[in-house]
């Protein structure tokens, strides 16, 4: 019914990632591992088709910044959802080849793909506070 979409499909679902190279290069300039570290985690997150494999190596490389793990927003809440994707896929990923019910492993991939955003985001989050440095007395850090 919609194949002559196809094509703009498949070319916006390409460059949709282009998109968020050119922000996150400006926001880190000084810090070209921390942007490349941040592109990954977008990149895995976002892919059209992510596998468990996709976000591995942005969750491996939070370990080169040990600097970031006092800012992380929600790590109590990141890593139990990643622990609990971890198991539960390839179990639902079995029980979906047995019975041919989908839901159980759309659901896993849905609770994946949020503990990629959460721990994207609270990356970019940690990023941003070590860049404007440590709290000093008498001032705080309010938007205006």
């Amino acid at each position: 019914m919609f194949d002559h979409f196809r094509p703009f499909f498949l070319m916006v679902f390409s460059i949709h990632l282009l998109i968020y190279i050119a922000p996150v290069c400006i926001k880190f300039q000084y810090d070209y591992l921390y942007a490349a570290f941040i592109l990954l985690g977008v990149l895995g997150t976002f892919k059209s088709y992510p596998t468990m494999a996709d976000p591995g190596l942005f969750l491996s490389m939070i370990a080169l910044f040990p600097e970031i793990y006092p800012y992380l927003r929600y790590p109590i809440v990141t890593t139990p959802l990643h622990l609990h994707a971890a198991l539960l896929m390839p179990l639902f990923h079995r029980l979906n080849q047995g019975t041919g019910n989908a839901n159980f492993f759309y659901a896993s991939t849905l609770v994946f793909a949020c503990a990629n955003g959460a721990a994207l985001t609270g990356c970019v989050w940690a990023g941003l506070r070590i860049a404007i440095g440590p709290p000093q007395e008498g001032f705080s850090v309010v938007q205006e």
